[in-house]
């Protein structure tokens, strides 16, 4: 990584005019993520540690702010940022520090929604907000994010996104919402590959993935077993069909829909009481892969990985940052988006447990400022 963070944030958009930049815009861009990093989750709190720290934070970021802003006064200026601007720039060092860690072609790269549940606004009759995030699973890396407009989805949401960030060579995974032939056609027109879930949202494709293995043996099968966890023992069973010009569908499915993935997962679960019986459960799913060629082993490991989005990011902005719980109606996007690149330079410093790290960071900020990435 080249340039500090600090310098990168120096090329979004400040929209103030001249006589109100008594706070330089970087700066407080910084602060707030540093604020995040030492488990800020308001305006308040985030003010309340540049007051804090603000002598050291001078130190390592020097400017001509003479004191830390009222909570007021920086949601103020959190309203006037371009959000484009600062989601380039989000891109640029999420890029960079992917690239770093080794990400490339043959990355998952997995994508879902997310509200943001406390920004609601019933006096205003504003809804929560929503994003899509694009999160690398090899890198453990989000690599952008995109709004979903009110009254849309996530589906043209997930085909801007595809587009915007031109990822050639990786396999995109969405859940069965996004199993669409133009959110195909749009990994594809970026270079990528499409792994998608298919359920009764397509009930031609699902009824004639289900048929195939009547018509035809697998080509290639991988089983796994895990370890036995709250009493339960998890076993997957992987299958890859020759789909295409095999399925009685539209053209355009033909193309896009080459391999058929089947998913088996049969779940043990120990009678507590009893201590020795168990009762399985069963469950299968299918998915659409526009690739040809892989072994059963890749689409595994893909499916599995998959689901890094959602306890790798959201569940830990929610539990360990809060972001569900945040009651935040002013630019919660934005927000949103300084709390990626807090939580992007914990994963690009290999930190795990995010909860410990926060409350360590909050004890001293040094164990910040000493980190990779900013």
């Amino acid at each position: 990584m080249n340039d500090p963070l600090v310098e990168m944030l120096s090329c979004v958009t400040d929209c103030r005019r001249k006589q109100a930049k008594r706070y330089r815009l970087a700066n407080i861009l910084m602060f707030c993520i540093l604020g995040f990093l030492c488990g800020a989750t308001s305006y308040k709190a985030l003010c309340s540690f540049i007051e804090e720290r603000f002598a050291l934070l001078q130190a390592a970021f020097p400017s001509t702010m003479k004191r830390a802003p009222a909570p007021s006064t920086l949601w103020r200026i959190i309203s006037l940022v371009d959000g484009a601007a600062l989601e380039a720039v989000f891109r640029k060092h999420a890029m960079s520090q992917h690239a770093a860690l080794g990400g490339g072609p043959g990355e998952v790269v997995a994508h879902d929604g997310k509200s943001l549940r406390g920004s609601y606004d019933t006096a205003a009759e504003t809804k929560m907000s929503q994003l899509l995030r694009a999160f690398a699973v090899g890198t453990r890396i989000i690599l952008g994010h995109v709004a979903v407009m009110v009254k849309s989805n996530e589906i043209p949401a997930m085909q801007a996104l595809v587009r915007e960030l031109g990822l050639e060579g990786v396999l995109c995974t969405a859940d069965a919402m996004h199993c669409q032939i133009k959110t195909i056609e749009a990994v594809k027109a970026s270079g990528g590959e499409a792994l998608l879930q298919v359920k009764g949202n397509q009930p031609s494709l699902e009824a004639a993935f289900e048929a195939l293995p009547a018509e035809q043996e697998p080509q290639d099968c991988h089983g796994e077993t895990g370890k036995t966890r709250r009493n339960r023992q998890e076993t997957r069973r992987v299958e890859v069909f020759k789909a295409g010009p095999l399925l009685d569908l539209p053209d355009d499915w033909q193309a896009y829909a080459v391999e058929a993935v089947r998913v088996t997962r049969t779940v043990l679960h120990k009678d507590v009481a009893t201590g020795w019986n168990w009762r399985p459960t069963r469950e299968v799913a299918w998915y659409a892969s526009s690739q040809d060629g892989n072994n059963a082993a890749y689409y595994a490991a893909a499916t599995r990985g998959h689901w890094g989005v959602e306890n790798r990011v959201h569940y830990v902005l929610d539990v360990s940052m809060h972001e569900d719980t945040s009651r935040v109606r002013k630019s919660p996007i934005i927000l949103s988006i300084l709390r990626s690149f807090a939580l992007n330079i914990l994963r690009f410093n290999k930190v795990n447990d995010v909860a410990d790290a926060l409350w360590r960071n909050a004890m001293n900020l040094n164990r910040v400022l000493a980190y990779g990435g900013t």
